[in-house]
């Protein structure tokens, strides 16, 4: 007994160390090597640049102003902070935590499974996460956006939500998990509200709760959103507050703010066009794990774990898709449970199907593993170069230059730097980004121009006698002569 033992305890540990290596080249490998992305990416990253130089770890800022577009609270500034900290001013820096974040999601994932459903589940749970694009690539794990952070927490209040009846102690870290989530990424987590009360009640849990439980919950849950509400206050009062409602939470569920539409198929229709082909094959599993409880196999999870993993799954589908303002990311959260459901049936039908349907869906596993490891490879191995950053990099070995204002030549009134070109500005020079336009510059002691090859380039730098401090093939950073 002991020698068939050891040689699959070897197999499995030997299966766990190469997941876990797919996982972290999948998420770390190349990760300081992709330019900076301009929009949520760039914006977090300089709120997070400036509270950190400011010593302001409260009030977001964008180009040292208040900002009140990013309309979030600052948790995930502070784990961008944190990166900072701990690898430098790079890219490295600012997107170290939210790489962190997807290895914590896909390990307390596999660890649920696993304590749930066994060894091969895990694995197989483990395996689709590690696969899945969107997760991985796409606004998340491999970017400085909250919502890597923000799925982290979210997974964690769920598991804890589902392991609730083993001990009320699980509700106190459902309602901090809760509590952190909407420190991440503000309403966004009311879904996590809307889930756990549902479950409480399909489930008949809220009856079991003594009326003292009810109020640790409370606390847990409300008391460190309070606590920020009430330190923000004392810096701008109402104005962020309010903003917070207002916009981002009533006019994105009123309307389709900033140009985000789509139909009220639009998440069906995300998660569809990333994971197709997980998701024709838990269909799969389903069919034939019906067919084994109708024929074979009666023994089925715990009804309370079935309706808390139907509600994760439903519930932000439903609460996205009547909001008006449509956005890829917001399903994010559904992977983790997706997996699960694909490691629990999955995992259930290899151990208790025939041979052949398991050699079957073995090889259905290894191929679609198969093709999204392929697709995740081959965005890892050419990454699409942004010459212009690439200009900006230079100065960060130009001591002399730091603290400069930075200018940009252009002839637009409707002018608006690029988000991540204020980013690259401040993380590799510590250049302070300014609206002003040539004029401005050439008023500016302690100045650097950002100038694009063509409409003359050179011979404004000729003409004007400007040093050129970096170049490359698309443009110029020059400074005034002295």
């Amino acid at each position: 007994m002991r020698s068939t033992r050891y040689p699959l305890k070897i197999i499995y540990i030997l299966i766990t160390v190469l997941l876990f290596a797919m996982a972290l080249f999948n998420i770390f490998y190349g990760l300081a090597d992709f330019p900076i992305f301009s929009w949520d990416e760039a914006r977090h990253g300089v709120s997070a640049y400036e509270m950190l130089k400011e010593r302001n770890f409260i009030m977001n800022t964008y180009k040292n102003q208040i900002d009140y577009w990013n309309l979030k609270p600052p948790l995930s500034f502070w784990m961008t902070m944190a990166g900072y900290k701990i690898a430098g001013f790079n890219t490295l820096g600012l997107r170290l935590f939210s790489a962190i974040s997807a290895v914590m999601t896909i390990l307390v994932t596999a660890l649920f499974v696993l304590k749930k459903h066994g060894i091969a589940a895990s694995f197989l749970s483990s395996l689709s996460l590690t696969t899945s694009t969107q997760f991985l690539i796409y606004h998340s794990a491999r970017t400085a956006d909250a919502d890597s952070l923000f799925v982290f927490l979210f997974t964690c209040s769920m598991l804890s939500m589902l392991l609730c009846s083993q001990n009320h102690k699980w509700l106190y870290i459902s309602g901090m998990m809760f509590a952190l989530a909407f420190l991440t990424k503000s309403w966004h987590a009311g879904t996590i509200i809307f889930i756990f009360c549902l479950h409480l009640i399909f489930t008949g849990k809220y009856r079991l709760i003594p009326f003292r439980n009810w109020l640790l919950l409370i606390t847990f849950t409300a008391g460190p959103i309070i606590l920020w509400g009430v330190i923000r206050y004392q810096y701008d009062g109402m104005t962020f507050l309010k903003n917070m409602v207002t916009y981002d939470l009533l006019k994105r569920t009123s309307v389709p703010i900033e140009g985000h539409i789509g139909s009220k198929l639009y998440y069906f229709q995300t998660i569809w066009d990333f994971s197709k082909f997980w998701l024709i094959l838990l269909t799969g599993f389903v069919l034939v794990r019906l067919y084994l409880h109708f024929t074979k196999v009666r023994k089925m999870p715990d009804s309370s774990d079935i309706i808390g993993l139907c509600l994760w799954l439903i519930v932000p589908f439903i609460v996205y898709s009547i909001a008006e303002t449509k956005i890829k990311w917001y399903i994010l959260p559904v992977y983790p449970v997706v997996s699960i459901l694909i490691g629990a049936v999955g995992g259930s039908v290899l151990q208790n199907g025939k041979l052949a349907i398991r050699t079957i869906l073995l090889v259905l596993i290894i191929a679609v593993s198969a093709k999204y490891e392929s697709q995740i490879y081959t965005y890892l191995r050419h990454p699409v170069p942004k010459l212009h950053l690439n200009l900006v990099q230079k100065i960060q070995s130009i001591n002399e230059v730091k603290g400069y204002s930075f200018y940009r030549y252009h002839h637009s009134k409707s002018f608006v730097w690029l988000q991540n070109t204020v980013l690259a500005a401040e993380l590799f020079g510590d250049l302070k980004v300014k609206e002003g336009d040539f004029k401005a510059f050439m008023k500016k002691d302690r100045a650097l121009l950002l100038l694009k090859k063509g409409n003359k380039a050179e011979q404004l730098i000729k003409a004007k006698h400007f040093v050129i401090i970096a170049s490359n093939q698309w443009g110029y950073i020059v400074r005034k002569s002295r």
